[in-house]
């Protein structure tokens, strides 16, 4: 699935005046628009297409899209005539809907890896669900399972005890929509009750940080939060690591997974830990490939990983080396481990602390690489299953 579609039409209007004449999603949180975390989150996702389905004050919407431009995701505004709540929304976008697509509301956000329900995604069930655990469900309502599937709702102000909330995230098949009219339809309302009836829905615990701008006092709280707060990050070197390195690898043919690497990326993903590469790629300067080569294998990579609800945060490679033949990477770069500049790019732009980076790594370069930036590492054999060394990234990082 490469769309994401986000419901951003709704009025807000337990936000009073403040969103009287402007669109929930674009109040700031965090010095920039709710909306553009969610963008943001979705984009490192790997999606390739968000559909926005607007509404209330669209004209905000335009003029702020008007002058932003993001690489590697395309964003189509799709505006509803008259007010049609959540369900009406997706039916009037119908033609543009994927047959299956990610659904998010615009409103609320949960940091975590909600790209894992699509395993829950397939011949049985219609819809898949993200739920999120709170300890008091009063203010959300519950959501009610037998195993996997979703066999009731409890209505707000009905159960205070712990449960579960619907976190505002979901996978779906286009045919749910199939039967009815362009009219005023809420999704959670009229659409959901009806295939929970027919179980045809699933849901899964996502973990995570959660939070939703719809009252005054969640916003102001979505406003305090340091939402990257003690995230723990888990690096990893790819040829000899995660794939098998046949030397210079770099045609997608040529993608073999280490066993277990793709699980133990999952793993870390459901912890909410960040994922990241960090791989020397000398082939580009020494003219055995180019740098569009090895763009094209991580994304296989991606989309092989998001078959199974996995994904890798960001790639970071240097394609320098000191005894390239092509001129323009034929430098001494820092970026190239066992130097330290990957690293560093990953520290910065992602707000961490060392105590809670750590390494994994088949060459004494990687771990030297590690030492050198004074952070955990550990080191591969390259034989044996990847997911075994689970127990030993929670040692060093959790505990």
């Amino acid at each position: 699935m490469k769309q994401c579609v986000i419901l951003v039409g709704g009025k807000g209007s337990r936000l009073g005046e403040i969103t009287k004449n402007f669109p929930k999603p674009m109040l700031d949180v965090n010095n920039k628009p709710f909306l553009l975390h969610l963008i943001e989150q979705i984009k490192y996702f790997g999606f390739k297409e968000v559909l926005l389905l607007a509404g209330h004050s669209a004209n905000i919407l335009d003029s702020y899209f008007d002058t932003k431009s993001f690489s590697d995701i395309k964003i189509k505004i799709i505006k509803e005539k008259i007010p049609l709540g959540t369900g009406g929304a997706l039916i009037n976008a119908y033609k543009y809907l994927d047959d299956n697509f990610f659904l998010m509301n615009g409103d609320s956000i949960i940091d975590g890896n909600w790209l894992s329900i699509i395993e829950n995604f397939n011949n049985n069930y219609d819809v898949s669900m993200a739920l999120v655990k709170e300890n008091d469900c009063s203010r959300y309502g519950s959501v009610n399972l037998d195993k996997n599937t979703v066999i009731s709702f409890t209505e707000k102000n009905k159960n205070s005890k712990k449960g579960f909330i619907n976190g505002g995230v979901y996978c779906l098949n286009k045919k749910i929509l199939s039967q009815y009219e362009l009219e005023n339809l809420s999704f959670e309302q009229d659409i959901l009750p009806t295939l929970v009836k027919n179980k045809r829905v699933a849901g899964s615990e996502i973990k995570g940080f959660f939070i939703d701008i719809g009252t005054p006092e969640s916003l102001e709280f979505a406003n305090e939060s340091n939402w990257s707060k003690a995230k723990k990050a888990v690096v990893f070197d790819r040829d000899g690591t995660l794939n098998i390195d046949n030397g210079y690898t770099h045609k997608v043919r040529d993608l073999k997974w280490k066993p277990g690497a793709i699980s133990l990326i999952k793993y870390l993903n459901d912890l909410n830990f960040l994922v990241f590469v960090a791989t020397n790629q000398a082939g580009i300067a020494k003219g055995i490939f180019k740098e569009n080569d090895m763009h094209l294998f991580h994304c296989e990579m991606q989309k092989q990983l998001r078959k199974k609800g996995a994904h890798i945060d960001e790639f970071y490679y240097c394609p320098y080396h000191i005894d390239g033949c092509i001129d323009e990477y034929k430098i001494d770069s820092n970026n190239r481990k066992p130097k330290t500049g990957m690293l560093d790019k990953i520290f910065q732009k992602w707000n961490l602390k060392k105590e809670n980076m750590l390494m994994v790594g088949d060459r004494d370069s990687d771990i030297q690489c590690a030492n050198n930036f004074d952070i955990y590492s550990i080191k591969y054999n390259g034989l044996d299953n990847l997911l075994n060394l689970k127990d030993n990234i929670n040692k060093k990082l959790l505990e």
